[in-house]
């Protein structure tokens, strides 16, 4: 299976201090395999008779092509390292907070993060394979602007600042948890960014540390997958 729309992954990562930029997991772990929804079996049956002119109301199911679900926990500790990675001291069992940002280019401009404006969210648009009107594109999807305030390194992103959404919980629309931000750096290139939510019950029942959604293209002569670089900050 090329993609999944979604993916259960551990991270074991070693924080970063409080605004240092973000960094790259020490590892990742993908646990079990990718899944998405199963096909539909046929249950609707008419019967067809000559003569006959029938009002019919059909509910259907369709995939996404553009998106990828990431959810899971993650575990770390707080350094003192220099710059051999040698460890003057270290904090265990530290509460982890922070956020997940996942991008498909692995040299962001941290100084530069923002809010991806209008502009940058037309273009991965474009690369997602949209228009505008699509039920499912970045447009419609990143509808929002409501997400709390938050720093990534010495960048303070402030509240209702960037196109949001919110990840579902139980299987349910929701607005409080889960918050997903488009922020893009200097050279536009966009970074999928969530608030880490400790221990939170996620969008299939289970107990998750966060929900990530990103961007990637699988319609007709743009199959992927795609490769997604990811990045913590913790504090």
């Amino acid at each position: 299976m090329k993609r999944a729309l979604l993916l259960g992954l551990l991270f074991c990562v070693a924080a970063t201090l409080v605004y240092a930029v973000p960094s790259s997991p020490t590892e990742v772990n993908v646990l079990g395999s990718s899944s998405r929804q199963l096909p539909q079996v046929s249950n609707g049956t008419i019967s067809a008779q000559g003569g006959n002119i029938t009002e019919v109301h059909i509910n259907a199911l369709s995939i996404t092509k553009s998106w990828q679900g990431y959810f899971g926990n993650i575990t770390g500790n707080i350094r003192l390292d220099d710059a051999n990675n040698d460890t003057f001291y270290a904090w265990g069992n530290t509460t982890v907070s922070g956020e997940v940002y996942a991008s498909r280019n692995d040299t962001i401009s941290w100084t530069t993060i923002n809010c991806t404006n209008a502009t940058e969210r037309t273009t991965e648009e474009t690369y997602l394979g949209h228009v505008v009107a699509d039920g499912d594109s970045i447009t419609n999807t990143f509808n929002s602007t409501s997400h709390p305030s938050f720093f990534v390194g010495l960048v303070n992103v402030t509240e209702d600042s960037c196109f949001s959404t919110n990840a579902f919980v139980n299987g349910a629309a929701q607005s409080a948890e889960f918050y997903q931000m488009l922020l893009s750096d200097n050279e536009s290139n966009v970074v999928y960014t969530t608030i880490i939510e400790t221990a939170s019950t996620g969008f299939n029942g289970q107990t998750v540390d966060f929900q990530l959604l990103v961007g990637e293209n699988e319609h007709s002569g743009s199959e992927g997958p795609t490769t997604y670089y990811f990045f913590t900050e913790l504090s």
